[in-house]
């Protein structure tokens, strides 16, 4: 009997117990299903975290000031009382001259108020190119100058829900907001940016709720904002008050964060170790900030993702398995149901070779049926889930071809067994029995 006809005769046997057939694919159906919706949310969620770093700048180094505690406060205090400040921007300037941009940050605690309601938007000081260096859009007015830092105009810009919260629907360019009942003009608003949910973003700052001001302006008006715990012990507090009634200079002022951008993302890495070199001599040793790379965090969330991947791949194998153990039990059936076939079978020609050829031809015609149809659910699942729940889904064909070949694996692989078992069927004690 040639392929072509174990073929046939698979198929006729599948047609004749469609209800057994349909009950066997079962397995194979939903596990393949399940392999390929998975691997497409998981795909769909990493490439939408990839994309919004990526769009964020993957030459971009952030450096950003870090609370400490303890006996490290302590020696911070008499080395670098000041933590992160604005001479270390200047320093990495003078020295990394392969730095296309760097641009010192400096939130402040300061109240905006509508009337007489306080708003809860973030006052930040930033230099000139800010808005490049971290590919913010404008959505209408300008963006800081360099002529409204060197001097110190009482300007702002708007990030998109600092706008929505203080102007609603209107424009408000022109219009005066007080900052800690200074008076501010908007010059400019800014495109909502997107961030993900993805751990990958915690390290980023949210920009849609600031206001940004000169950072000149920030430096002598404003205090900066600390998040880091004051102990409620006498000393400390005699420290407090002491920082708040110091006036330091501009160059020891604190500061949030300094933005660089690198020429490209291949020359971040080696630019940090640079920088991370320079603030490390300058606060003596204290380890009081922390560096963060977009373009690692993109190789960390690849990797998380992976590992992710496999997971969810494991899991659905165990439908597949299932599925798998499901073919052989019936085949087993089968093989006891069709005894006098094999018999006369063999009788007439056939050897053991053929039976096996014919019977895991049969099991390889059921997986892989339903592992096709298994295909279509699976594609129509994943864009089900983006229809209805707005999540992105990426059905690869790596995940196509890979769940199909393992359905077809499954049915060779335990397949393999009843047919060994129906080609040692002895023709003339079959035939005796039967």
């Amino acid at each position: 009997m040639s392929i072509f006809d174990s073929l046939r005769t698979g198929l006729m046997e599948l047609l004749s117990h469609k209800m057994r057939s349909s009950l066997t694919m079962m397995g194979v159906i939903f596990g393949v299903a399940a392999v390929i919706a998975m691997v497409s949310i998981g795909e769909g969620a990493k490439q939408e975290t990839l994309e919004q770093i990526r769009e964020m700048g993957t030459d971009t180094i952030v450096v950003k000031r870090i609370s400490i505690a303890g006996e490290l406060l302590e020696k911070a205090q008499k080395r670098s009382p000041n933590g992160l400040r604005y001479s270390d921007a200047e320093s990495i300037r003078a020295i990394c001259s392969d730095a296309l941009e760097i641009v010192p940050v400096r939130q402040v605690s300061a109240d905006v108020k509508l009337r007489t309601r306080p708003m809860p938007v973030k006052v930040v000081g930033v230099g000139e190119g800010y808005d490049r260096v971290l590919r913010l859009r404008l959505q209408n007015g300008r963006f800081l100058s360099q002529e409204d830092v060197t001097l110190k105009r009482a300007v702002c810009v708007l990030g998109s829900r600092a706008k929505r919260d203080l102007a609603g629907f209107t424009d408000p360019i022109g219009q005066i907001i007080h900052i800690d009942k200074k008076p501010f003009r908007v010059v400019g608003y800014l495109e909502t940016m997107l961030y993900g949910e993805s751990p990958a973003f915690a390290a980023l700052r949210d920009t849609n709720s600031d206001v940004y001001i000169p950072i000149t302006v920030s430096i002598s008006d404003y205090q900066i904002y600390a998040e880091q715990a004051i102990p409620l012990t006498q000393s400390a507090l005699s420290e407090l008050w002491r920082k708040l009634n110091v006036h330091a200079s501009a160059e020891n002022s604190p500061i949030s964060e300094i933005v660089v951008r690198a020429p490209n993302e291949e020359a971040t890495a080696p630019l940090s170790d640079v920088i991370h070199s320079i603030i490390e001599r300058h606060h003596r040793g204290i380890n009081d900030f922390a560096i963060i790379i977009p373009a690692e965090l993109i190789r960390k969330s690849q990797q998380t993702q992976q590992i992710f991947n496999i997971v969810m791949l494991a899991i659905a194998s165990i439908s597949l398995l299932v599925g798998g153990i499901g073919i052989m039990n019936i085949m087993l059936a089968t093989v006891s149901q069709r005894t006098r076939e094999i018999a006369i079978r063999r009788c007439v020609g056939a050897t053991r070779s053929d039976v096996v050829r014919q019977f895991l031809l049969e099991a390889l015609v059921i997986t892989c049926i339903g592992g096709l149809i298994g295909v279509g659910l699976g594609v129509g699942g994943a864009r089900g889930i983006a229809l209805y729940a707005g999540w992105v889904t990426v059905v690869s064909a790596q995940a196509i071809i890979i769940s199909f070949s393992v359905s077809a694996l499954v049915g060779i692989v335990f397949g393999l067994y009843p047919a060994v078992r129906a080609a040692m069927v002895d023709p003339s004690e079959a035939l005796r029995q039967a």
